[in-house]
């Protein structure tokens, strides 16, 4: 019998962190427009290379933020894709050489199935499975029977392994 733990889907905390570039370039627009605004405001330094800066910064800020959150959004809909038509690479086996992240972080969470490397960590923002043991993660240990879907990476073929599927697979 097949227990599904986790499935691929849209996670808004990748999302959020790319509102912190937004706020920043709509904050340096906003206060460029307010000292255009401002009369004779052209004859202070700093009213000045706010104007300049806030022109510059802003667009480019909230260009980034726009291009982050519409790559993620294009990558999840590519990977959702790849496991709804199951064009994934599929392992089944027993967890091993399982190092579990300590809570603190500073590392990351590794183990491997019949050959197979997965790692990841809570801290680095990921598309696919990234949820470490020490805080609440669906592999534990050392002996788990488990099945995974997952896509190489290709910008990190050598431990880039992301999980879209987990199951665990009760043995009889």
């Amino acid at each position: 019998m097949e227990n599904v733990l986790y499935e691929y889907s849209f996670n808004f905390e990748n999302i959020y962190t790319s509102f912190i570039p937004l706020f920043i370039g709509v904050g340096f627009f906003i206060k460029s427009i307010s000292l255009l605004r401002k009369k004779g405001g052209n004859k202070n330094f700093v009213d000045l290379f706010f104007k300049i800066i806030g022109f510059i910064v802003g667009p480019v800020c909230v260009g980034l933020a726009l291009i982050s959150v519409l790559g993620y959004t294009l990558v999840y809909n590519e990977s959702k894709e790849i496991l709804e038509n199951d064009d994934c690479y599929v392992v089944e086996g027993y967890v091993e050489n399982f190092y579990s992240m300590p809570y603190e972080g500073h590392d990351t969470e590794h183990f491997e199935i019949n050959g197979v490397y997965f790692e990841y960590s809570d801290y680095i923002m990921t598309n696919g499975y990234n949820v470490t043991a020490s805080h609440g993660g669906v592999v534990a240990h050392n002996g788990q029977y488990l099945k995974i879907k997952y896509i190489i990476d290709e910008y990190d073929e050598e431990d880039g392994n992301t999980i879209l599927y987990i199951a665990e697979i009760e043995k009889e």
